[in-house]
């Protein structure tokens, strides 16, 4: 009765040990979303130097190397979601999980929104009359995995959307030289693209492995008990 106790007790202290660090981070709610959204007229695209991983850029110029100027007022639906089972796709969380809320980029074209909790959030480029397009919505974990190195707590989006421009009357390019709504570019069409959809489902696979983590422990600490109840009788 003694040893049983006693195995109990240690595999106790085991999954506290495993799964307490993963709940408070959880709770601390240590994570954020920043969204950098600049002026992109439509035939003028980011350079390839931006990063698409959800990484900070240490500077965003266009493809020729110039500065981008800021686009204030755009908006972002930030939703909690989850995976629907047997399909791709995913819909808000219900219940005391469900998290939603709206943002807008200031004057430094800057939007952000901290204190998230892990979990997986879409992004949403809500459209209003200065967009020419809006972004495809973005899903992704937090923290947000790496091929390398550690999980981003804080995720970085640059949006390629680009702006409406009024078209010269009687012409296709606009006095600044940049082609009008109805012109269409391979550079053009380069600002369009999406950015990379990331799986819902990153991310996930801690819980797995600290269940088989607790199943090989049990059944080293069963076996060993077993070999002291044989060699005892």
């Amino acid at each position: 009765m003694k040893k049983l106790t006693t195995f109990f007790l240690l595999l106790s202290l085991l999954t506290g040990f495993f799964l307490l660090p993963q709940n408070v981070s959880a709770e601390e709610g240590g994570f954020s979303i920043t969204i950098q959204k600049y002026k992109l007229t439509e035939g003028v695209t980011l350079s390839d130097a931006v990063p698409e991983d959800g990484t900070k850029a240490e500077q965003v110029t266009d493809i020729n190397g110039n500065q981008l100027d800021p686009l204030a007022g755009i908006s972002y639906e930030i939703v909690r979601v989850s995976p629907m089972e047997g399909t791709s796709e995913f819909r808000p969380v219900e219940g005391v999980d469900a998290f939603s809320t709206t943002i807008t980029t200031d004057a430094q074209g800057v939007a952000h929104v901290g204190n998230l909790t892990a979990g997986t959030y879409r992004v949403s480029e809500q459209p209003t009359d200065t967009l020419r397009n809006v972004m495809e919505p973005v899903t992704f974990e937090l923290p947000l995995p790496q091929r390398t190195g550690e999980a981003l707590s804080e995720v970085y989006l640059y949006p390629k959307s680009s702006i409406q421009v009024l078209p010269k009357s009687g012409g296709t390019e606009d006095p600044d030289g940049t082609p009008s709504k109805g012109t269409t570019t391979a550079a053009g069409n380069e600002a369009n693209k999406r950015l990379p959809q990331t799986s819902g489902t990153l991310g996930t696979m801690q819980p797995l492995y600290l269940i088989l983590v607790l199943i090989l422990i049990m059944g080293a600490i069963g076996g060993y008990f077993m070999q002291s109840k044989k060699h005892h009788f």
